[in-house]
């Protein structure tokens, strides 16, 4: 059985086809650039850079698939767009690709690809129902919000600008994503906000986010870093995880499954981005051991492109779990061989990225400087952002033992 083909755009030109055959389950995925791009480059993702001939296996699928959601949510979009299969990757596609994790616009071949319009505009009660609903309702996604995001944790796709919030309608693009509680982590929203704000406060890049309020619910509101406003709307700018990046599927993406380790991804940044970004990869270590963040996996670190340069894209998606016990404490990134978050120390960070090759004295001194930091960032984040206390009290004797 056939599936008719997709056409993957970024920055308003057509750059690929997208074909499938077999079965839904087990369709093989066929990615043919347009010939006028260069041999070589990596337009889509380092780990399929252009070639003239078609490229089919493994990584085509892997990186696709790795644009949609994941679990439940995934199924019930599946449904809601046609009962489709929810492993039929291109029928995913073809219902949510109007609006995708980096620059990617992805439709059915021949069907057109209109400006992006700046959306439909939404007060706070309505985000707020749709927030309630995002149960039901994943990403907000309807016959008009045509919209994608990896990951299994229930977020709503929106847009902002200086005239408020907007529905990404009719192709649009979000600009921001918004997070609710966790129903296992009733405490999510504060926790994240705090995680990202002490990150920030410790000069580690991040996206911006911040705690927002909706007709009396609360949601973590994080600004989208693929996305860039102009006084003509928003560009769409091109980003991939590292999963995708190395062909790895979704499913697999804790080191223990099969994922990336930090090894892999400081050895993918030497290749394609700047020295820098590897000190980067460090800095996010050292704010994963911090703050006790057994989640970290490599769908949580990606690439940013911006034409040629190739950079580690700002983290963002911290969160403190060695608190909770109900939470497996296994890492999904080892850093130094030490594989359980309760047990890691900042002596395996700097293990880790000796590792990679970094000169020792660097890296002493690197972790040595962000060490210094942390307690006017453990004071500026808890000024910014009212920690439970349990979850502050957990945290501060953490700090306390780590340095």
């Amino acid at each position: 059985m056939s599936t008719p083909p997709l056409a993957v755009w970024i920055g308003g030109a057509k750059v690929a086809t997208l074909t499938a055959a077999g079965r839904s389950t087990t369709r093989r995925l066929t990615l043919t650039y347009e010939p006028h791009l260069r041999a070589g480059e990596p337009v889509l993702s380092v780990g399929l850079p252009v070639s003239a001939r078609p490229i089919t296996g493994p990584r085509v699928h892997a990186y696709f698939n790795g644009l949609l959601p994941e679990g439940e949510a995934r199924a019930m979009l599946a449904y809601d767009f046609g009962q489709i299969d929810p492993a039929d990757v291109m029928a995913m596609l073809a219902a949510l690709g109007r609006d995708c994790a980096g620059a990617l616009v992805i439709v059915p071949d021949g069907e057109r690809v209109a400006p992006a319009g700046r959306g439909l505009a939404i007060d706070d009660a309505e985000i707020s129902q749709r927030l309630a609903r995002l149960h039901i309702e994943p990403l907000g996604a309807d016959a008009r919000i045509r919209v994608s995001l990896a990951g299994v944790q229930a977020k709503l796709l929106l847009a902002c600008d200086e005239a408020g919030w907007k529905l990404p309608v009719d192709g649009a693009p979000s600009t921001h994503i918004l997070k609710p509680a966790m129903r296992q982590f009733r405490d999510s929203v504060a926790i994240e906000a705090f995680s990202l704000e002490f990150a920030r406060r410790l000069g580690v890049i991040t996206t911006q986010s911040r705690i927002g309020n909706f007709a009396g619910r609360q949601a973590l509101v994080v600004e989208r870093y693929d996305r860039e406003s102009t006084t003509d709307g928003v560009t769409r700018i091109h980003q991939e995880d590292f999963c995708q990046a190395f062909g790895i599927e979704p499913a697999q993406k804790y080191q223990q499954q099969g994922g990336p380790s930090l090894a892999q991804c400081a050895g993918l940044l030497r290749e394609v981005a700047r020295p820098a970004d590897v000190f980067g990869l460090l800095d996010a270590a050292v704010v994963t051991v911090l703050l006790g963040n057994a989640g970290a996996h490599g769908k949580n670190l990606s690439l940013l492109h911006r034409g040629r340069e190739i950079a580690l894209a700002p983290l963002y998606d911290l969160l403190i779990t060695f608190h909770d016990g109900e939470i497996d404490s296994t890492m999904g990134m080892t850093i130094g061989g030490e594989v359980d978050v309760m047990r890691v120390q900042l002596s395996h960070v700097r293990d880790e990225a000796r590792a990679w090759g970094l000169p020792a004295a660097q890296v002493d001194a690197r972790v040595a400087e962000l060490c210094t930091r942390v307690p006017d960032a453990l004071a500026a984040a808890t000024r910014a952002v009212a920690l439970p206390d349990e979850v502050a009290a957990a945290l501060d004797g953490r700090i306390r033992q780590l340095l």
